[in-house]
């Protein structure tokens, strides 16, 4: 069972999402909570913590990517977007939003949605996310990942240099010139990845700190294969520390 939570300031805008819910997936979608802004959102999800919100974009006391900006973009949940705004999808994207869906929401949009996001749950169940996750906790210098393909491919962790979002597929940049395409979003393989080693630099870019041969304070980053990236400034003040914290001269 799915527990889902609505963040929702529009009464009958969620009556209307519940039901639909309720009615075509009562035994595999449990919506278990609702409110109606920002910050009793963030509370309802610390306290419930859900595998799937339903986020409006206006809501009563900001909109709701105030509430993905609170968790750093590394939120556990998968969010669906619903709201009357058409001019937020490629923003929702940004922050890999599972689907983005305009109001008033129709039936066969959210269950197409919905049959999608059951499918990929099945996928990659919270059995195989351990196991590969595991590997990595205990200091094994190999991962295991899943490819679009439908095959495993195995990396060295040191050989990874970045991680870049596609969507919902991540492409792995390694040392020997290759791209992995990985058929998990960014923020999946993120929370696989150890973090003592691998930054977010970028709301589509993860990368290997270890690889870092130069940074100069216009943000930009050589690697050790010359390729250049750059620091977001919403993530600049994070990365000096942690460059500081692992010794690196700046």
């Amino acid at each position: 069972m799915i527990n889902a939570i609505i963040i929702e300031d529009e009464t009958a805008a969620y009556q209307h999402l519940k039901n639909i819910v309720e009615t075509n997936y009562n035994s595999q979608i449990k919506i278990i909570g609702h409110e109606t802004g920002v910050e009793k959102g963030i509370k309802l999800i610390n306290n419930l913590n859900p595998q799937l919100i339903f986020l409006d974009i206006e809501l009563q006391d900001g909109n709701g990517f105030e509430i993905l900006d609170y968790y750093h973009n590394n939120i556990k949940s998968e969010v669906i977007f619903t709201t009357g705004l058409r001019d937020y999808k490629e923003k929702a994207m940004d922050y890999f939003a599972f689907y983005y869906l305009n109001k008033p929401i129709i039936k066969e949009q959210l269950t197409t949605v919905l049959d999608k996001f059951l499918a990929k749950q099945t996928a990659f169940d919270s059995e195989k996310y351990s196991a590969f996750k595991t590997q990595v906790d205990n200091k094994h210098n190999k991962i295991t990942l899943p490819m679009k393909n439908g095959g495993f491919n195995v990396i060295e962790l040191n050989d990874i240099l970045y991680c870049e979002a596609d969507g919902s597929y991540t492409h792995i940049f390694t040392t020997d010139n290759k791209i992995c395409i990985v058929s998990k979003n960014l923020k999946k393989i993120e929370s696989i990845l150890p973090k003592t080693i691998f930054f977010r630099i970028h709301r589509s870019t993860l990368l290997n700190l270890t690889h870092i041969a130069n940074y100069n304070n216009s943000g930009e980053i050589l690697l050790s294969n010359n390729k250049k990236l750059l620091v977001s400034s919403r993530n600049k003040t994070s990365f000096l520390r942690i460059l500081k914290l692992m010794n690196y001269s700046i």
